[in-house]
């Protein structure tokens, strides 16, 4: 529990440092959007079940992948820069 408190607090930093707030929500609603699209698609027309689901599934596992990838390339960032002092 006390990891999950760390990463909420590194992801509150990131996004406070780099992003802003108006960006996160901004990505959270394209990604709700996004999620949301097959519903808003078999209303107009005639949508299989299974193109449906593959596209949540699939949506899903992108968010999830490419999530971390913000964080993860701020952290590379300082670990590199860290480096570079070091090496002086």
């Amino acid at each position: 529990m006390r990891d999950l408190v760390e990463y909420l607090q590194a992801y509150r930093a990131y996004v406070s440092a780099n992003l802003g707030w108006s960006a996160l929500l901004r990505l959270a609603a394209i990604w709700l959007v996004g999620m949301c699209l097959p519903l808003a698609m078999k209303a107009l027309v005639a949508l299989p079940t299974w193109a449906a689901s593959l596209w949540m599934i699939v949506w899903a596992l992108l968010g999830y992948v490419f999530g971390p990838y913000g964080m993860w390339k701020h952290q590379r960032g300082q670990n590199l820069t860290a480096a570079l002092q070091d090496r002086r």
